[in-house]
């Protein structure tokens, strides 16, 4: 079979092939209510703490609750938890377009339902992980990870225009509403999965918190996991969500505004892009020390902003970092899902998803206080050498290199190599 018929193989099998384009579709929607809720907010009030208030409150539930998802998606049917959490963010993001569209809409409302739709979230993300396994087969999983994300990122690049648009001529309320609509697609084609799948039950004994502490053994056990989960973790808090901050800043002072910064957000959407399609194609045998390596390509954007650089430069570091994001996070996923028993797949997928998700308001949070104190460019710069450094000294560790591709030549695929070596 050729690279590229290997690629799309997982939509011959006609549940993945249903779930992927339930998972386009909504993946459009989600790209459109960010920049919509943001604009929603500042029509409002015009505050931007009630518009950090409004982002943080999406994140919130995710951070709090994403330990039992994983937990509930190891119990019970996948496809159940994520059909009632689809359900759930529908009502949600239905609600809050009515508000805006009826001119009725107050900010501790939009909170309210925020931290819905994020508990939603909470519990759909864990179980999908799973679930992409038991609709693609061990052998296509990669190419099925891929494919998700290439959908992801043509979705966001179309959605970033989408939503400008829809936000100028009729406003936030009617993005909102396209952004319900799509979790109803996504539960349609979820309820038309096979009944196989949709009467599937991992295995898992005890209650929810026995189960909870079983999932954080299993990570525990396993030092190349948690290892990764801790680069993760560092990378979001001292670089990543510090860019996220000082980025527009630095758009806004040098760069001539908020055109720039989408300009380089559209590049950042086609580097993962192209990352799908490198993640299809590419397996390392070394999956984990591939993906820590490619976390380099991160490096320039910061530096770059740091000067700042011109516009079309920082393009292109926008495409090497939306590009490294895209095959760090396939290459992860893929090795949770191919490494890790199948029913600890969501509580594994839970934990990485919490060291990622806990440090970004964190880093948040320090960003503009230590601008203010030592310079946008200084801390910029410095988050690049700490990019550097991190990856450097994660690189250094044995286990980083003990995991392996997970497929043998034979094909058949094979278990957690790193177990015996704790």
């Amino acid at each position: 079979m050729s690279s590229m018929a290997m690629m799309f193989s997982p939509l011959a099998a006609r549940g993945f092939r249903r779930y992927f384009w339930g998972q386009t579709a909504s993946a459009f929607g989600d790209s459109l209510t960010p920049l919509a809720m943001a604009f929603a907010v500042l029509h409002l009030t015009g505050s931007p703490i009630d518009l950090g208030i409004v982002v943080l409150s999406t994140r919130l539930p995710i951070i709090a609750l994403t330990l039992l998802g994983g937990a509930i998606g190891d119990r019970f049917s996948r496809r159940t938890v994520m059909l009632l959490a689809d359900t759930a963010r529908f009502v949600a993001h239905g609600v809050t377009a009515a508000l805006l569209l009826t001119g009725t809409a107050q900010v501790w409302m939009l909170v309210l339902l925020q931290l819905a739709a994020g508990a939603g979230s909470a519990f759909f993300n864990p179980a999908a992980v799973g679930l992409i396994a038991s609709l693609a087969g061990q052998e296509r999983l990669q190419a099925a990870n891929s494919l998700i994300s290439i959908s992801r990122s043509t979705a966001s690049m179309l959605a970033l225009g989408a939503a400008g648009a829809l936000v100028a001529l009729v406003g936030p309320g009617w993005a909102v509403l396209i952004d319900a609509l799509t979790f109803l697609v996504s539960a349609a084609f979820l309820y038309r999965l096979p009944r196989a799948v949709a009467e599937e039950r991992p295995q898992s004994h005890g209650g929810l918190l026995a189960s909870i502490g079983g999932g954080l053994a299993e990570v525990r056990r396993r030092p190349w996991l948690w290892i990764w989960i801790s680069h993760v973790a560092l990378v979001n808090l001292l670089v990543i969500s510090p860019m996220l901050i000082l980025g527009p800043y630095v758009a806004d002072q040098h760069l001539g505004g908020a055109p720039a910064w989408s300009a380089i957000g559209i590049s950042y959407a086609v580097g993962g892009l192209a990352g799908g399609f490198v993640s299809a194609r590419w397996r390392p045998s070394r999956p984990m020390a591939a993906a820590v390596a490619f976390a380099l390509l991160t490096v320039p954007l910061p530096a770059l902003l740091a000067l700042p650089a011109d516009v079309w430069q920082l393009m292109l570091a926008g495409i090497g970092a939306g590009l490294q994001l895209v095959v760090y996070n396939v290459l992860q996923t893929t090795a949770i899902q191919r490494n890790v028993p199948e029913s600890f797949v969501a509580r594994a997928t839970s934990v990485t998803s919490l060291g990622a998700l806990v440090a970004a308001p964190l880093g948040m949070g320090l960003a503009g206080p230590a601008a203010t104190a030592f310079g946008t460019g200084s801390v910029l710069a410095a988050t690049a050498v700490v990019a550097v450094l991190v990856s450097a000294v994660t690189l250094a560790l044995p286990p980083v290199w003990r995991i392996r591709d997970a497929r043998p030549a034979g094909g058949t695929a094979k278990r957690d190599v790193d177990s015996a070596n704790v």
